[in-house]
């Protein structure tokens, strides 16, 4: 790969992949009507932050150079990314009652969740650094962990959606 490519290809280019995707979502269930179309909306804040993350470490196995420094470039790129992904995603969701107190505080859960998760990788991608260990394989497993995540959230999400048929 071109140095030049390597160096355009990094974490910025898989944060605002994200974004876009984060924008395509919102724009997808707008017009909000309902509160399970925004409870929907809002369950996407458990994922978009941990994908991001994994995703910003990607670039890390073609990175030309310094990958400390490059591990350097994904923590403050993916802070940023995370706040930038997460606070669209909340501004998104009004219910225009009290309820919006709990979609900030939902931003706070979301942020704090993707932090921890960027603070976790480092430290797992640090330690790989130091004994010069393949972190290929690590970073595939927590993504495969992540698609099943989603899955089965999907999967409940759908079930809880159906109508029992009861008579009220």
């Amino acid at each position: 790969m071109n140095r030049t490519a390597a160096y355009l290809a990094g974490p910025e280019l898989s944060w605002l992949i994200l974004y876009l995707m984060t924008m395509w979502l919102v724009a997808f269930y707008q017009p909000l009507a309902t509160d399970s179309s925004k409870e929907q909306l809002l369950n996407f804040g458990w994922f978009l932050p941990l994908i991001g993350v994994i995703m910003a470490f990607v670039p890390l196995f073609w990175a030309p150079g310094n990958h400390w420094l490059w591990l350097i470039r994904i923590g403050l790129v993916s802070s940023l990314g995370i706040a930038f992904v997460v606070t669209y995603l909340c501004s998104s969701v009004q219910y225009h009652d009290s309820r919006d107190s709990g979609v900030g505080t939902a931003w706070i859960m979301f942020f704090s969740l993707g932090i921890m998760t960027l603070i976790g990788m480092m430290f797992i991608s640090a330690i790989f650094l130091l004994t010069k260990w393949p972190l290929l394989p690590v970073l595939k497993w927590l993504l495969i962990i992540v698609g099943i995540l989603i899955a089965l959230g999907a999967a409940i999400n759908w079930l809880a959606s159906l109508d029992t048929g009861k008579a009220s």
